[in-house]
């Protein structure tokens, strides 16, 4: 892989003899490193227009009735125009007219107090190699409403609204036909990596919170005494164990591959967590990431899930350069998602994330 300054690929160099899941994942890094681009990510035999069509549902929380926007990004044969959608700038095609073709799916679950369009650059980047890419703004956690953030319906009513958002886009006349149901990653940035793993099948345990803040800086955002208080129901429950809403259970058997950048709430994972984990899966830390720290988050994900897992750093890259570019209006009313600091390229840092999650995509994906 022709790689930037920025990106540093690290790996556990232990694995199991014998193992198909080890080998997979080996495999899956090898060819993230090895392979140039030219020939990977088109998810689609489609035309190949290079074009990203967008459509914007509206599906309602199960239990709560709480109003779910859904943003779906696809190839279309329309042209892109600039497109405000507060506050954000997205270049699209407003319900432009598909390519012909199935597109395979990818599911993005926001990080904490943002949204579905938070990370539209990626979204439309991926729309315009062949894949469609669903994402919804979750209920509680978002920048227009924090009600859920440190409680533990952040935790587990994200799941069922990455479902719901799935089989609303899989229902729908005109998105459903496109859409290749046999072909699904998830994409989670912060607490969405939570929500990847519990849809991939990992089992948490929430005994890892009551220990967290002992080894955690006295800023780390889950230590403030706010957050504690929100938290404490989760520390409590009996035998650590954390149930899905509604009884419904989180795994879902259709994802065939998850990736985790800038992961949150990992204290909720053990070695236990993973004894049955075999979804491909990959690993990327902010190395700035001031808000899930990665000594605690991503590097323990590193330790616990299964052995060979591909991890990648992006060096000097901050949670909030995750999120797209700003434009100027953003710049003004968001100056601490928007400042970047002083000697990094937001645009080079995506440029490199997008580069590894297409790879890793169009492998993981490929049913053959």
């Amino acid at each position: 892989m022709t790689t930037t300054p920025r990106a540093t690929s690290m790996f556990s160099p232990f694995s199991r003899t014998g193992s198909a899941a080890a080998c997979t994942r080996l495999l899956i890094l090898l060819l993230l490193l090895a392979c140039p681009m030219q020939g990977f990510g088109m998810g689609s035999s489609g035309g190949g227009k290079g074009r990203a069509g967008l459509q914007i549902l509206t599906i309602w929380e199960e239990g709560t009735d709480e109003r779910i926007p859904v943003y779906v990004w696809y190839p279309t044969i329309r042209p892109e125009r600039p497109s405000f959608l507060e506050p954000y700038t997205v270049r699209v095609a407003r319900e432009g007219q598909p390519e012909e073709g199935r597109f395979p799916i990818v599911l993005i679950s926001h990080a904490t107090a943002e949204s579905g369009l938070s990370h539209h650059t990626m979204a439309e980047f991926l729309a315009r190699h062949g894949y469609m890419v669903i994402a919804p703004t979750h209920p509680g956690d978002n920048f227009l409403d924090t009600a859920r953030i440190f409680t533990e319906r952040q935790v587990v009513e994200r799941p069922r609204n990455m479902i719901q958002a799935l089989d609303a886009v899989l229902s729908n006349e005109q998105l459903g036909p496109i859409a290749d149901a046999g072909r699904i990653s998830i994409i989670g940035y912060g607490t969405g990596a939570t929500a990847a793993l519990l849809l991939a099948g990992a089992v948490p345990n929430t005994t890892g919170l009551r220990s967290y803040c002992d080894a955690a800086d006295q800023n780390d955002p889950y230590c403030s005494h706010w957050a504690q208080e929100r938290l404490a129901s989760l520390m409590t429950k009996p035998k650590g164990v954390l149930a899905p809403a509604q009884d419904k259970p989180w795994h879902d058997p259709r994802i065939r591959s998850v990736a985790l950048i800038a992961p949150g709430y990992a204290m909720l994972f053990d070695a236990e967590s993973f004894a049955g984990f075999s979804t491909p899966a990959m690993i990327i830390e902010a190395e700035r990431d001031r808000l899930n720290p990665p000594a605690l988050h991503a590097q323990h994900l590193r330790e616990v899930m299964p052995p060979d897992t591909p991890y990648f750093i992006l060096k000097d890259a901050t949670s909030f350069m995750l999120h797209a570019p700003c434009n100027e209006r953003m710049q003004a009313n968001y100056p601490a998602i928007c400042k970047d600091p002083a000697g990094t390229n937001r645009r080079d840092i995506h440029d490199t994330l997008h580069d590894i999650l297409l790879r890793f995509i169009s492998h993981t994906q490929d049913p053959d």
